[in-house]
């Protein structure tokens, strides 16, 4: 789930957000993929389009018709599928979820905006899915946990989860290590940890810079540009939504709210400013650090850094030279190689490993 789904729903009570709780063999989307179908009858997000979704948004109009919740089983096989031609199906498992009280969807939006994991807590109960209670990356209870309004024998089930309040929070904090959504409770449970939103901040608002700003938009990143050039930190420049921020690059990385989900890109026009940066976000937490450069700048860089102190490891971990070997060129093609990259590193692609060992052998 993203966080724009999270915030859509805390602000659009009586909406109908739908879940994929479980799914096997060939389905479009995973586990914890999320479509929230407003009042009005247009969707944020989605569940994989095709049969599935089309099923998910009739069932959603019924639900919003009778202001309840209910749960769906669509299965994939041979025509039914994609229509003429068979493939080998699956099946999908979706809770809709009517939106009643959206105070618990209101604290998991407070918690990412602060930058913190929230993990979602749905009890499914007899076909009437509620997000029952939010917690904290380390199991803590954020917000719920009391008895939705539901049948006597849901309210009891419950109640009798919250009672052992240890194993709900240890699931909680077991699905936010693993950062993979999970049924659990005898499948009553459904368990779905939300990440904060991904801040990408570019160091340098040029040609290249200024092409992954365009593109990182569309992809969910929430984009800052930083530049000590006015003429290349001008909001004018850059798509709507994306922030810039102009004056020396160290004192930008220093007001910059880094964190576990912050991804950090260096394209500036120099080596001393590319060695700034790089210094001053070396000591910062992050998910993600690139740095553009050439064979003989990449490993003057490095050297320097390590001279000072810096840990090599760290160090050589930078992905510099940035962005997949694709050949690129133009400022676009180079921003999709590095985005490419970034997308690895959001979905923990088994690709990174080939990727590291390939930016290694550029360096030499």
């Amino acid at each position: 789930m993203s966080f724009d789904i999270v915030k859509a729903a805390a602000e659009h009570r009586g909406s109908v957000l739908v879940t994929v709780a479980a799914a096997t063999g060939s389905v479009p989307r995973h586990a914890g993929s999320k479509m929230l179908v407003l009042p009005d009858g247009s969707t944020l997000g989605t569940v994989g389009g095709g049969v599935v979704e089309a099923r998910a948004i009739e069932r959603s109009g019924v639900c919003l018709a009778e202001r309840r919740s209910d749960c769906l089983t669509v299965e994939l096989t041979g025509e039914a599928a994609i229509g003429s031609t068979p493939v080998c199906g699956g099946v999908a498992e979706l809770w809709l979820e009517y939106v009643a009280d959206a105070s618990s969807f209101g604290a998991a939006a407070a918690a990412l905006d602060a930058g913190k994991i929230a993990v979602l807590a749905v009890f499914r109960g007899r076909d009437r899915p509620r997000c029952a209670a939010v917690f904290d990356a380390k199991g803590t209870l954020v917000a719920g946990g009391a008895e939705p309004p539901a049948s006597r024998s849901e309210a009891s089930a419950v109640s009798a989860a919250a009672a052992d309040l240890p194993a709900l929070a240890a699931a909680a904090a077991a699905a936010a290590a693993s950062g993979q959504a999970s049924l659990s409770g005898a499948r009553d449970w459904f368990f779905d940890p939300v990440p904060p939103p991904e801040r990408l901040l570019v160091l340098g608002g040029g040609h290249v810079g200024r092409a992954v700003a365009r593109f990182a938009v569309d992809l969910g990143f929430r984009v800052a540009i930083a530049d000590d050039r006015p003429e290349f930190a001008s909001a004018n420049r850059f798509p709507a939504g994306v922030e810039t921020r102009e004056g020396r690059f160290a004192e930008l990385v220093a007001g910059f709210p880094f964190g576990p989900s912050t991804y950090v890109l260096v394209v500036t026009p120099g080596h001393l400013s590319d060695l700034d940066c790089t210094r001053a976000i070396l000591g910062r937490e992050y998910k993600y650090a690139g740095l553009i450069g050439s064979r003989r700048k990449v490993r003057m860089i490095f050297e320097q850094l390590v001279a000072e102190g810096f840990d090599r490891a760290r160090v050589e971990a930078l992905f510099s030279p940035v962005g997949v070997d694709i050949g690129a060129e133009t400022p676009e093609e180079i921003a999709v190689s590095i985005l490419a990259e970034m997308i690895a590193v959001r979905r923990g692609s088994p690709a990174l490993a080939a990727m590291e060992a390939d930016r290694r052998r550029r360096r030499v």
